[in-house]
């Protein structure tokens, strides 16, 4: 899991179970979703600051001087409005089934998360336990690349500044995510990973799913460090993140996180060689299609 808290990851799984089966997917979706040029706000300010630091208290269980000493949303400030050109973004996570695809063929490396393991290595779930070398290997197979940092915001907030895919509002029906302290979470009906597309409800305003939950995503951009400028004061078109630093952000939040970081703007830097069973991807596309449905389904 990774843990935005302290942005320490922690690789221990909890205890045996058997994920349960969604009961409403969303079917014959085209897999690629294409989003126009545009501008977009990105980033939070000091109301989305404040939304996380009271989602995580009440996920801590009213531990708000833990949250305040290390308040992980200051990475995501200033909110500032961002020019993104036109591509086209992965509707889903790349699955089990599409990644071992690209195995076979001889493109990718196996993932580190075993298949026989119900909790993580069905098919339809996504993958997990890849680094960021093998996410960008399988997209350069699947015809395409990993979305940058305000690709992956865009596609996830739309233009209107949504902390969260579907709205406004915090729904823990909505995403796969843990409960406090990290634990696997009954209540959204999947105490470990889901399948893609469980949680139609829970797509953004451009129709893209699973955008907070289920597992962290890499993306492209690296990490400059706490000195860096480049988030605050870079390119405010088509930015692409610091030129070094062995670390790469991920977004998202996965199946054990808590809601403080199932919003759109949560980043968090993770080195290059990082594995875990909550962190996977979703690849971007420049062209018109894709080579393959990077995460279609057996």
């Amino acid at each position: 899991m990774i843990r935005p808290l302290g942005m320490a990851l922690v690789l221990a799984l909890a205890a045996m179970a058997g994920a349960q089966r969604p009961t409403r997917m969303v079917q014959s979706l085209e897999p690629v979703v294409w989003i126009g040029g545009g501008r977009f706000l990105r980033g939070s300010g000091p109301v989305d600051v404040a939304l996380a630091l009271e989602l995580c208290t009440r996920a801590h269980r009213g531990r708000g001087d833990r949250c305040r000493e290390e308040l992980w949303a200051t990475l995501e400030t200033p909110r500032r409005s961002i020019w993104i050109s036109a591509f086209g973004i992965d509707r889903t996570e790349v699955t089990n089934a599409a990644y071992d695809r690209c195995v076979h063929a001889g493109a990718c490396s196996p993932a580190r998360m075993a298949r026989s393991d119900p909790r993580v290595g069905e098919p339809e779930m996504p993958v997990s336990g890849v680094t960021f070398r093998q996410a960008e290997a399988f997209c350069r197979f699947a015809g395409g690349r990993l979305p940058t940092e305000s690709e992956w915001e865009r596609a996830a907030r739309g233009g209107d500044g949504r902390p969260f895919p579907w709205g406004h509002q915090w729904n823990d029906r909505l995403a796969n995510h843990g409960a406090a302290g990290s634990q696997p979470d009954p209540i959204d009906g999947h105490p470990y990973a889901a399948p893609v597309g469980s949680y139609p409800d829970g797509a953004s305003p451009h129709g893209v799913l699973d955008m907070v939950g289920n597992v962290w995503e890499w993306t492209a951009d690296r990490y400059g460090g706490p000195e860096s400028t480049d988030w605050a004061e870079g390119l405010a078109v088509d930015p692409r993140g610091p030129g070094s630093g062995g670390e790469r952000m991920v977004r998202g939040g996965s199946w054990r996180s808590t809601a403080d970081a199932l919003r759109t703007t949560t980043r968090i830097p993770v080195p290059e060689g990082t594995s875990a069973p909550d962190l996977g991807f979703r690849c971007a596309h420049d062209r018109a299609e894709p080579r393959q449905a990077p995460s279609g389904r057996p």
